[in-house]
């Protein structure tokens, strides 16, 4: 499972804090506490200021997770799934359980975030005109002034026409209406994506040079941040047209050896583990699939317990996380088998134990199928 903290749920999507998101939320709140707001709003304590800016943050952290909610509300509307929202050190992302189909589905779902960033930032800036004609302290107005600001930035920049920004993905839906190619639609994104990133590196570099502001090294982090996203998400296509209709049957591994129930601990490492490569073994009694015990599930248990622990004790109880059948469209499943299983199912039919699918095989069927297609591609010599 991917590391995080749970904080709920929203429209049935779940919310999860990145351990990385501590340090950019620690980093804006030091900057509000000490530097804007002492300067907005001169005379106050250094408490006050660390209690301003630290609302401040929450709200602006607020503001990106209502940004990422309007990406998903639009999805499930569309008949997406959405697994959950994870924030980021560099903002949010929502966790689909599928690309979208087509272009216009694609385009809502991108143009949902920047419109509701930019509508939000709006209506901080007239909250802010209001409180300030109303007479209300500068404590509330200039919170309200940077909340609105930073809004509006992030619903411009999230605009600009480089993948994977919201502004990417709405110039990929727009090739892709036109062209009828997802993939030529994503690379020319993707390209103008790594172009934005290596300027905002350039900026982050030149920057503090030409204008003595050291702030501009966070583009340096950001442009890197984009480079590895645009071309993560360009490979992700890749890999998804590679496993397009492909069936669990055709790349799962058959026939796998399996473990009783009743066996020791002691008796799996020594005749299993230690003998074979795997790291997870069925777990099967009277020709029924009870469920999954992995390396990990030992290494959790004290070596001194190994002899009179059985592995039904610490098996994965079987469940609908963990099974899929052979007939089954590979993408259908693979958000569910990296985070839900773990990394490996098992694959039944009728009852039985047919094969066991794992990240290895799909990373496998993937490489095979993209080297068939190049091949495939090039003209004959």
């Amino acid at each position: 499972m991917n590391s995080g903290i749970r904080l709920g749920r929203i429209f049935g999507i779940e919310i999860t804090l990145d351990y990385s998101w501590f340090l950019i939320f620690a980093l804006i709140t030091f900057a509000l506490s000490f530097s804007l707001f002492p300067q907005l709003v001169p005379g106050l304590s250094t408490g006050a200021y660390v209690l301003i800016g630290f609302i401040t943050s929450i709200l602006f952290f607020a503001s990106v997770l209502f940004h990422e909610i309007m990406h998903s509300v639009v999805a499930i509307r569309n008949g997406i799934q959405v697994s959950g929202i994870r924030l980021l050190i560099f903002g949010g992302v929502s966790q689909l359980s599928e690309e979208p189909d087509t272009p216009s589905v694609e385009f809502k779902m991108a143009l949902a975030g920047p419109l509701s960033s930019l509508v939000l930032g709006m209506a901080f800036l007239g909250s802010s005109v209001l409180s300030r004609r109303f007479g209300l302290p500068a404590t509330v107005t200039a919170p309200a002034f940077y909340l609105g600001y930073i809004n509006v930035l992030l619903g411009v920049f999230n605009l600009l026409p480089g993948f994977p920004l919201d502004g990417g993905r709405v110039l990929r839906s727009i090739i892709w209406y036109f062209t009828g190619n997802l993939r030529r639609s994503t690379s020319i994104a993707a390209t103008l994506g790594r172009g934005i990133a290596y300027t905002m590196i350039f900026i982050g570099i030149a920057g503090p040079f030409f204008t003595n502001n050291l702030s501009l090294i966070w583009f340096i982090l950001l442009g890197w941040y984009l480079l590895r996203a645009a071309q993560a998400e360009y490979q992700q296509v890749l890999y998804h047209e590679a496993l397009e209709n492909v069936k669990v049957s055709e790349i799962m591994t058959p026939d796998p050896e399996t473990v009783s129930p009743d066996v020791s601990v002691q008796g799996l490492v020594e005749e299993h583990f230690l003998k074979h490569n795997w790291v997870a073994y069925p777990v099967v009694e009277n020709g029924t699939v009870q469920g999954m015990v992995t390396l990990k599930s030992v290494q959790n248990l004290p070596r001194s317990e190994w002899n009179t622990t059985r592995v039904g004790a610490i098996m994965r109880p079987l469940s609908s996380d963990i099974v899929t059948q052979p007939d089954t469209e590979v993408l259908d499943i693979l958000q569910k088998l990296a985070t839900k299983a773990e990394g490996r199912m098992v694959v039944v039919q009728d009852g039985r134990l047919v094969g066991i699918l794992t990240g290895t095989d799909v990373t496998r069927a993937t490489i095979r199928r993209l080297h068939l297609k190049e091949q495939m591609g090039r003209p004959a010599a």
